[in-house]
């Protein structure tokens, strides 16, 4: 995503190179795996040749990202074509690591499949496979990026699949078996290798795969609902996605570890397979009911409430259903014979071709039915996909006893006509956003979900907010209105600026009616549609033809656009520890604002309130290693500090202050903010020079030495064990600053 954006087109290409190399990889390495006399000598050749190619991944996405941003200025203005070719450059990238990936398992299938019974291999492999994911999620969440960094967790993934491959190597010469290929045998054929084995039957085989692909669909759509609402009111934080991420793997590994124990009692797994869509069907409908009759709290601040949410969710929610979803995709695999000449080609296809739903389910839930209908009733429509794909599995045809298609069509016909009910029924289905605020006797002025995130218009106090993903991310602050007339009084002589994050459009405004030609950028489409809760005005700002916004991901522009600006303002999303807010706060962010400026121009970078002192001062640390010229002023609303940088020296002048102050409309809009502390001109230049801290050496005086923030080293995000067990330090805030007791700290 730092290559290409955070946008929609951009996470498509990134979804389809990683789950398309996936589902290559499984179709072509099961078939060569059949071939080869030792299985599992090719898989520890595989994993041996991933260390490599995962290695040299930041050099391969370095020359990616030159290659992008060489099209970007060719290609920007042409339809589809920048689409194009972040598509190819995102399966040039992606899919050597992937494809190898995909062929490991069907290789160890083979290996493993030594009685004839491709299930049993499978499903134990399939449950094995997902405890390493778990394993693999946990650690790089919760501890590897924050010790090493993301290039140290790139090497320690690459040096647990280095062990593994010396390990099968180690193991395959030491058996001194060798599993030899049968003589190859065409469709219908039989040979002295296959004498024995099950016949195959195409239908079986179709049936297979069809509950495959709706496995992968649904099981990754499930996946990205319930993050989206589960992480909705927990502060969007990394460390939620992670765990909502562990606990759907740990969820799938029990399925998988339940159905190779009691594979052998399975004599209908037909059945088996119907049963398992109408119950998650019947788990997923559920689910969503639990989380509309208990929403989670409107302030992300209360975390014991927020910690209940999230262990009521996740019991009865992610685990019930994703332990089904775990028994029934192994279990199509006993719809597939067992022929020995065959036994690889048939896992991997069988791996391709959910891989191949969940491309599908990657593609069709965040980018078409989130903005259609919802997160919530998107988790409906998928449960009416389980129940139906569990119903046509009864049908007599296929052979399901009638004592167990009876009661499965029964409990079948009953989800669906509940999900059919809350489909039609209006606001049985409301959005978890609305719900949440209206908990809290609020008003809700208008929601909208898009394919990046849900968004709330409304008002739980005295002044309108704006939620983003159930949180709070600004209100009509005179902070947001000060951000761009700062730098301006130090460059009275400025015409242009930029504003990454448009939030609710305040600093956009105010850098309009300051008279700059204003561009703005914003990351969530649904944003830039609720200005005109916030602004009288906001239909005549819109159309103003020296403004300019830009639904994009605001580091990709910054990185590629060829325009300079003389101020660039950067509002970064609260709270600071939200997740991807560190690409915006980094070390080559701050880098590309520099080359972007005009010779002389500032940059703004707004940090809130909310952390300690010495995660502060890895802000100023990290913005002081690239601008030579610096200064920190407070905000006037009182929620978080200015930093300005610049390569000539920033002077805030009392006579350059009184001509923007004088500017038409500027005294308006600043003491038109709720939260005002000035009214008149007098006032407002008194307030101007209280807000000045530090400049110049003094701020890196205050910095000191320490480690920077940037695109490897995201800290801001990734605190939990620098928290628990770094040394303590006080929250920053203006009284501490001010005071000077943070240097005995």
């Amino acid at each position: 995503m730092l290559v290409f954006g955070n946008t929609t087109q951009a996470v498509s290409a990134i979804l389809t190179g990683f789950f398309g190399g996936l589902a290559i990889g499984g179709w072509v390495g099961g078939r060569v795996a059949d071939r080869v006399h030792s299985p599992l000598r090719m898989y520890g050749l595989i994993e041996l040749v991933l260390v490599v190619v995962v290695l040299v991944t930041p050099v391969t996405f370095g020359l990616i990202h030159e290659l992008y941003r060489g099209a970007f200025g060719a290609l920007a203005e042409v339809p589809g074509g920048l689409a194009l070719v972040r598509f190819g450059l995102a399966i040039l990238a992606l899919s050597p690591a992937t494809i190898l990936m995909g062929a490991t398992l069907p290789a160890l299938t083979r290996h493993l499949t030594h009685d004839g019974h491709l299930s049993a291999a499978f499903g134990r492999l399939y449950a094995a496979n997902t405890f390493g994911a778990i394993a693999g999620t946990l650690l790089a969440g919760l501890v590897l990026i924050e010790v090493l960094g993301l290039t140290g967790a790139l090497v320690a993934g690459a040096a647990c699949s280095g062990v593994a491959g010396l390990a099968a190597l180690w193991l395959d010469r030491s058996s001194g078996r060798v599993t030899r290929p049968p003589a190859w045998s065409g469709p219908g054929e039989t040979t002295a290798a296959t004498e024995g084995a099950a016949v195959r039957d195409p239908g079986r085989v179709r049936l297979a795969l069809a509950v495959a692909f709706v496995s992968g669909l649904t099981s990754i759509g499930y996946q990205v609902l319930w993050t989206r609402l589960l992480a909705s009111g927990s502060g969007n934080s990394t460390y939620v996605f992670t765990i909502i991420l562990g606990v759907f793997l740990f969820g799938i590994a029990l399925g998988a570890l339940a159905f190779s124990v009691l594979r052998t009692r399975i004599t209908q797994p037909i059945a088996l397979l119907a049963a398992s869509q109408v119950l998650v069907g019947l788990l997923a409908i559920g689910g969503a009911v639990i989380m509309l009759s208990h929403p989670p709290p409107l302030d992300p601040s209360d975390p014991l409430r927020t910690i209940r949410f999230l262990i009521r969710a996740v019991v009865f929610v992610v685990v019930p259903a994703t332990l089904v979803m775990g028994v029934a995709f192994p279990a199509s695999s006993a719809l597939l014979s067992s022929d020995r000449g065959r036994i690889a080609a048939s896992a991997g296809t069988l791996l391709a071709v959910n891989t191949a739903g969940a491309i599908a389910g990657s593609f069709v839930v965040p980018f078409a039915l989130i903005p259609l209908v919802g997160s919530i009733t998107s988790v409906a429509l998928l449960a009416f996909v389980n129940v139906a794909t569990g119903l046509a599995l009864t049908a007599r045809v296929l052979g399901v006893p009638r004592r167990l298609g009876l009661p499965i069509r029964a409990a079948g016909l009953a989800v669906a006509v509940a999900v059919a009910a809350a489909l039609v029924v209006p606001d049985a289905l409301v959005d978890p956003g609305e719900a949440r605020i209206l908990a809290r006797d609020g008003l809700v002025f208008e929601s909208a979900e898009d394919e990046i995130a849900s968004v709330n218009a409304g008002q739980v106090s005295f002044t309108p907010e704006l939620w983003v993903t159930g949180t709070s991310m600004t209100a009509l602050t005179v902070d947001a209105r000060v951000m761009p007339i700062l730098p301006l009084i130090a460059r009275p002589e400025a015409e242009s600026a930029l504003v990454v994050a448009f939030g609710m459009g305040s600093s956009f405004r105010s850098a309009l009616i300051a008279g700059l030609r204003s561009d703005a950028v914003e990351l969530v489409p649904s944003v830039v549609r609720m200005f005109r809760w916030y602004h009288a005005d906001a239909a005549a700002v819109l159309a103003d033809p020296d403004g300019r916004v830009i639904v994009a991901d605001g580091r990709n522009y910054l990185e590629l656009t060829d325009r300079r600006y003389d101020i660039i303002v950067t509002d970064p999303p609260p709270p600071i520890e939200s997740s991807g807010a560190s690409v915006i706060s980094s070390l080559e962010y701050y880098e590309a604002g520099r080359s972007r400026l005009q010779p002389g121009g500032i940059m703004m970078q707004w940090v809130p309130w909310g952390q300690s002192l010495s995660e502060f001062q890895a802000h100023v640390r990290t913005f002081a290693a690239v601008f030579p010229e610096l200064l920190i002023a407070f905000g006037p609303g009182g929620y978080g500090a200015l930093m300005l940088g610049s390569e000539a020296p920033i002077v805030i002048d009392p006579v350059a202050a009184g001509a923007v102050l004088s500017r038409p409309g500027v005294l308006e809009d600043l003491s038109g903010a709720f939260d005002s502390p000035a009214r008149t001109f007098d006032e407002w230049l008194a307030v101007i020079e209280g807000m000045l801290w530090i400049s110049g050496a003094d701020v890196r005086a205050f910095a000191r030495e320490g480690p920077l923030i940037t695109d490897d080293r995201p800290l801001p995000e990734y605190f939990l064990l620098r928290r628990w067990f770094g040394a303590p330090s006080p929250r920053a805030g203006p009284g501490l600053l001010r005071s000077g007791e943070w240097a005995g700290s």
